[in-house]
């Protein structure tokens, strides 16, 4: 009797959950109960080991995703310090997430993160209020997608104010929409996610929105954890110019290498760095692979070649028109001068024009992760990035 007793206690402790499975802070799943607790209408999307998590009040936004269920690796940064203050209620532009609504320009003589008057130092500098702080509504839901909308008033640096529109759909896809949408064929053992964001902005003011008083253009940001030899890909077109620095300093060979038709940039959160590409030079696809994560991205955005209007973020730009399709933002983190970002983005953005009352404009941008052998991984990247990954030297 005393054997069995023991031996009933051993399987009831085996049963349950180790501490190291309860508390694994990398997890989706952990992501998720975290999220849950500080907004209340975060919405899980699942679609087999496929999930994200969207909050629609908080403009649509994925915070973050997995390719392998609870239990898989949480894919998107997200600024715990913010959530954990309780002060997102009020402000939650900089809470990170894999797709966020944004607005651009950031700088220039039209920028809409300044107000009038004021010098554009990194001190001065503030998200709109109402891009920080207004809630959108959710108006529909089902199993695999979501749609949410709201109102902002946006004023930029010269005291001009647009009243805007915003609509947002996030959608999760199957395997066979991923397969069709990359013309690919998924190996059974690639882990997968897949998603997109749909925005459109319209003039809901009573006056047209004018190139000389400024105009504004929809941007996705989308905050990713890396690791030290994540390399972000950036097919281009062939004989395409230099590429963008946005902080000053020239980019070394030990971060930006443009060989042929591509462009290799190091994304490990350990260099301050932005590029930026121009429209005459962009392809509307980006990538990166991560070797230490056994993890292959892949972006794609709506883009439309014939367009030649794109806001200017640049600090310091002369020319507000003269902007970029794609960004690429590398963070770091620096105790000396207050810098805490330990992610890079991938950021792309819609052209822009005049908009007549009740017009609008259109962007669409959808992230991919594939998680599996670098063998196959590269199979997927030399058919839609047409890079192979065992030819990438880190």
């Amino acid at each position: 009797m005393k054997r069995l007793h023991v031996l009933l206690l051993l399987l009831v402790f085996l049963s349950i959950p180790t501490l190291a499975q309860e508390i694994n802070q990398e997890s989706f799943g952990y992501a998720a109960k975290q999220l849950k607790t500080a907004i209340d209408d975060i919405v899980i999307l699942k679609n087999d080991k496929s999930m994200i998590a969207v909050s629609p009040s908080y403009q649509a936004r994925v915070f973050t995703s997995t390719t392998n269920g609870n239990e898989g690796k949480s894919r998107g940064w997200i600024n715990w310090e913010l959530l954990n203050s309780g002060k997102h209620k009020d402000s939650f532009a900089y809470l990170g997430g894999e797709s966020r609504f944004w607005l651009a320009p950031e700088f220039g003589a039209f920028s809409i993160f300044f107000d009038p008057e004021k010098e554009m130092t990194i001190e001065n500098m503030r998200a709109p209020k109402d891009l920080d702080s207004k809630k959108f509504i959710k108006t529909s839901q089902n199993d695999h997608a979501i749609t949410a909308v709201g109102t902002l008033k946006i004023q930029n640096a010269k005291g001009h104010f647009f009243d805007c529109g915003v609509e947002r759909t996030v959608t999760l896809f199957t395997k066979n929409e991923i397969q069709t949408n990359l013309k690919i064929n998924l190996h059974k053992n690639i882990d997968y996610v897949g998603f997109s964001a749909e925005t459109i902005l319209k003039n809901i003011g009573s006056e047209a929105w004018q190139k000389d008083k400024g105009l504004l253009s929809i941007w996705e940001l989308s905050c990713m954890l890396t690791s030290p030899k994540n390399q972000v890909i950036i097919p281009v077109q062939k004989n395409a110019g230099s590429i963008k620095s946005y902080f000053s300093q020239a980019f070394t060979k030990d971060v930006l290498v443009k060989k042929g038709d591509f462009v290799y940039f190091k994304a490990n959160a350990l260099h301050l760095s932005k590029l930026g590409i121009a429209a005459e030079q962009a392809k509307n696809i980006i990538g990166s692979y991560s070797p230490e994560l056994n993890l292959l991205n892949i972006v794609t955005f709506s883009f439309d070649r014939d367009a030649t209007t794109y806001v200017n973020s640049i600090p310091g730009n002369k020319s507000p028109y003269s902007g970029d399709v794609i960004n690429v933002f590398n963070g770091e983190i620096n105790k000396e001068k207050n810098y805490n970002w330990p992610f890079y983005e991938f950021e792309s953005s819609s052209s822009t024009k005049e908009l007549g009352v009740g017009e609008a404009l259109f962007h669409k941008q959808t992230l991919y992760h594939f998680k599996g052998a670098k063998e196959t991984l590269s199979e997927i990247s030399n058919t839609v990035l047409g890079v192979d990954l065992t030819m990438i030297t880190f």
